[in-house]
């Protein structure tokens, strides 16, 4: 099981958004980050075949994805980051309408195992303009497991979902994520530490970080201080020399997580790093390089 991506690059007019992507996906759950407009979207319109690169290949197990057509889409299972609903439809009517837009015969016995999957099937005559936002999310991911993919992409999954929600969404995926790729594209670090194998973090349309997430873990390793303010101008120095990557205040007390190469004050104690702080990081470098370049 193997999805590649060879020198892909797409534009749209004169503006490129994607400059030769070079990716290997093989069974585990990677998480896609980047900031919006880094190109998240676009690459995964072109893993569901909605786009077509300009240039470059991806293949699945050796087959270009677009000369498979069908039989490629087959194997996906797409959850959209602003999916369409029925609202008067029951959770089980839609998915038998969608059930029947993808061709599935014995449509009610996969759509009864897939409702329970994700924990819906109590509720399955309940129409959908009374779910919560958890349980759309639910039904959305219901539909993608229709098909039992090999490949499963989710665009921003846990966007407008409470703690609980997120965390039973987070859940479901790691349940589902035995022998397939799955996908998991957004913007929420914590999601990615919580559940991915893998951390991509994508900006300006290439590749900044391609790793295992223990590996990413490591990278800012005797980068990151904590430290407990109560001076104003001392804060206010830190905040524009330096990465602040968390700031709080308790009782006219500071406190401060700090990315910086060298100890950032007097206090300041050196202490493990994050995902969040990994990301912050690669991303503010890019931007400097990419200032540095205009």
């Amino acid at each position: 099981m193997k999805l590649e991506l060879n020198d892909v690059k797409k534009s749209y007019g004169d503006k490129s958004v994607i400059h030769g992507l070079n990716l290997v996906f093989e069974h585990g759950i990677y998480g896609f980050l980047g900031p919006n407009g880094a190109g998240k979207s676009t690459t995964i319109r072109m893993l569901c075949t909605v786009d077509v690169p300009d240039s470059g290949s991806i293949h699945y197990n050796g087959l270009d994805i677009y000369k498979m057509a069908g039989n490629y889409r087959d194997k996906i299972g797409y959850v959209p980051q602003k999916p369409g609903y029925y609202p008067d439809f029951s959770a089980f009517t839609f998915l038998k309408y969608i059930a029947a837009l993808k061709g599935l015969e014995n449509e009610e016995k996969i759509i009864e195992e897939s409702l329970k999957n994700v924990g819906l099937w109590e509720v399955r005559n309940k129409k959908l303009r009374e779910f919560s936002g958890g349980m759309k999310q639910r039904v959305n991911i219901a539909q993608a497991l229709l098909n039992n993919p090999e490949i499963l992409i989710l665009d921003e999954p846990t966007v407008g979902l409470d703690p609980d929600e997120r965390m039973n969404l987070k859940n479901l995926v790691a349940d589902f994520a035995e022998n397939k790729i799955i996908i998991f594209a957004t913007h929420i670090v914590s999601d990615v530490e919580d559940i991915a194998d893998n951390v991509i973090i994508l900006n300006n349309g290439s590749i900044k970080l391609n790793e295992k997430i223990d590996t990413a873990m490591m990278m800012t390793k005797y980068k990151v201080w904590e430290c407990d303010l109560k001076d104003i101008n001392e804060i206010n120095r830190i905040k524009d020399k330096y990465k602040v990557s968390r700031l709080h205040r308790h009782n006219g007390v500071t406190g401060m997580r700090i990315i910086s190469d060298e100890k950032p004050c007097e206090g300041a104690v050196e202490t493990t790093g994050s995902l969040e702080e990994v990301y912050l990081d690669f991303i503010e470098n890019d931007r400097n390089k990419t200032d540095e370049k205009s």
